[in-house]
């Protein structure tokens, strides 16, 4: 079998199988986090949440959204610690800095620290 009739085949296969995997998978929430950033923001968002010096109500969406938008800065994490370990999450837009600590525990996480600084 020369190489053109090879191709073909091949081809042939590979769009059937993509097609069986749309088909398969389309409408399912599937999610591939392989990086260490992307699957802590994962665990830490799907767990309950709670405050621990929380300072005005509004800073609770605004903390939330900075978990999800930032990013984790593991210098600054103590990710060795058993029970509970801390993740520092820093998040820059165009009217705030924010930097949360939080400490993803096995049942929830709790945002024990954070700071909002007014850019504008």
């Amino acid at each position: 079998m020369n190489f053109i009739n090879r191709l073909t085949y091949f081809s042939g296969g590979f769009i059937i199988g993509l097609l069986f995997l749309m088909f398969f998978l389309s409408g399912k929430r599937t999610s591939c986090s392989y990086l260490p950033n992307s699957r802590v923001k994962k665990d830490v968002l799907k767990k309950n949440i709670h405050f621990e010096n929380l300072k005005r109500e509004e800073d609770s969406i605004l903390l939330i959204k900075s978990i999800y938008d930032g990013n984790i800065d593991f210098l600054k994490s103590n990710t060795k610690i058993k029970d509970c370990k801390e993740y520092h999450f820093n998040n820059k837009d165009e009217k705030y800095d924010i930097w949360v600590l939080v400490r993803n525990c096995k049942n929830s996480a709790i945002i024990s620290d954070y700071k909002i600084i007014n850019i504008q």
